[in-house]
């Protein structure tokens, strides 16, 4: 029998308490997940075509092992500071109200950040400085510094949350989820994907700063079509899977909770040959990411359920909509409608016909409320690594959800799933979970 979820109150952050296994193993992973993330593109007969690519973003891009080495030091202090208030005993619904409070203050400092940049776009010039803009930067200097004190013992009680799923589901070792569930609330780096014109699979991908300038992401992207022919998109990331894993806080709490689960089914699977043979094929990398997907989203849920009760009706409530209260465009119907016209396009090399297709639809979702951006084969190419999402067209993702459906809890799917290193490896193990019936 798995144990009951401790009460939060005797939760303790990463320190030296801990059994020196468990700390070897936070060095080992972190270490690990910097090799699996940095040295999986490895040379091969593109490289001359990778280093132009690379000396587009030059001096743009952002540096996971510095990341890892900041990451973990000030995450081992700050758990020395942030124990002892978590050892105090606290109310059953005082750990998620923090949660609930350090998000809402999260939503309101993205909302104070629009209006001064808002501010300063239209003052035009120095002199003429909006008179607002004083007070709303005074606010949220405040709002920052009350965000950064309460930032690690948020982060302590979330990851609680999600190790008693990861404990629930039985994957620990010794008692502990294995991995540890290790994550920070922070600004991943923006993720720029390249591919050919022709076809919808990524050919180059890279990290880049997180405050890189809207402006130089215009720029790189119309080079590299420029210059190379290529299609490039940049994009920003809800989470990483480095160690700590990373996630932004200005989002819904069911999403936090998915993603920080989803983040850590990553951390999971480099342990595993899935995971490690992340990069090798596209279908690959798809079939990791739906796993994350449909592993995330259930502990998250499970967490959502459990410790945010209120919330979790809310969003069953939400479901029930009467369908007549519906907007009238569907977004998952016409993005996926869009993906299927352009490989069409593209399977009979009409390549600047999809393009000019793409940029009509781009316009129809920004003007029913979707500010997409850029609408390209690189968009395609990110977006439809995940087999759950509208833009993607592979079976891989129907195939998985069929499996999980056959499972009988997630450790067995996962199980399933972990010893994949080619993605037709994938209808022979679904076959076996189907006979079994």
């Amino acid at each position: 029998m798995q144990p009951t979820f401790q009460p939060l109150g005797a939760i303790k952050l990463p320190a030296p308490s801990w059994p020196s296994f468990y700390r070897r193993w936070l060095l080992v992973l972190a270490l690990g997940a910097v090799g699996l993330l940095a040295g999986s593109a490895s040379v091969d007969s593109v490289s001359q075509l990778r280093q132009s690519l690379d000396s587009k973003v030059h001096g743009d891009t952002w540096d996971l092992l510095g990341w890892e080495i900041q990451a973990i030091t000030a995450k081992l202090r700050a758990g020395q500071l942030a124990a002892p208030l978590l050892a105090a005993p606290l109310s059953a619904d005082e750990p998620a109200s923090q949660v609930v409070s350090y998000l809402e203050r999260a939503h309101q400092a993205s909302e104070l950040e629009d209006e001064v940049e808002r501010l300063y776009s239209e003052a035009g010039t120095p002199t003429a400085i909006h008179p607002q803009l004083a007070i709303l930067e005074k606010e949220l200097t405040q709002l920052r510094a009350l965000q950064q004190k309460a930032r690690p013992a948020v982060e302590a009680i979330v990851e609680a949350q999600i190790s008693a799923e990861v404990r629930a589901a039985g994957l620990t070792f010794w008692g502990h989820p294995f991995p540890p569930v290790w994550f920070t609330f922070t600004d991943p780096p923006k993720k720029v994907f390249v591919r050919a014109r022709g076809r919808i699979l990524t050919a180059h991908y890279a990290m880049l700063r997180p405050n890189l300038l809207p402006e130089r992401r215009e720029s790189i992207e119309q080079t590299i079509l420029a210059d190379d022919n290529l299609s490039a998109y940049i994009t920003n990331i809800g989470g990483l899977g480095a160690y700590p894993t990373q996630v932004v806080d200005r989002a819904p709490l069911e999403w936090v909770l998915s993603t920080v689960a989803h983040e850590w089914v990553h951390n999971y699977l480099t342990l595993h040959p899935l995971g490690i043979h992340y990069n090798k094929s596209p279908e690959l990398t798809l079939i990791t990411e739906t796993v994350a997907d449909i592993v995330g989203d259930e502990l998250g849920q499970r967490a959502l359920e459990k410790q945010y009760p209120a919330y979790a009706l809310a969003a069953r409530t939400a479901e029930q909509t009467d369908p007549a209260e519906l907007p009238a465009f569907d977004f998952n119907r016409e993005m996926r409608h869009t993906r299927e016209i352009v490989d069409q396009y593209l399977a009979l090399g009409r390549i600047t016909d999809a393009e000019a297709y793409m940029e009509i639809r781009r316009l129809l979702f920004v003007e029913n409320g979707y500010p997409i951006r850029k609408l390209n084969q690189a968009y395609f190419a990110f977006h439809g690594s995940y087999g759950t999402s509208a833009a993607a067209t592979s079976p891989l993702g129907a195939q998985l959800t069929e499996l999980r459906s056959l499972t009988p809890d997630v450790k067995s799917f996962l199980e399933a799933v972990r010893g994949i290193t080619a993605a037709e490896q994938l209808a022979p193990v679904l076959a076996t979970w189907q006979a079994r019936g």
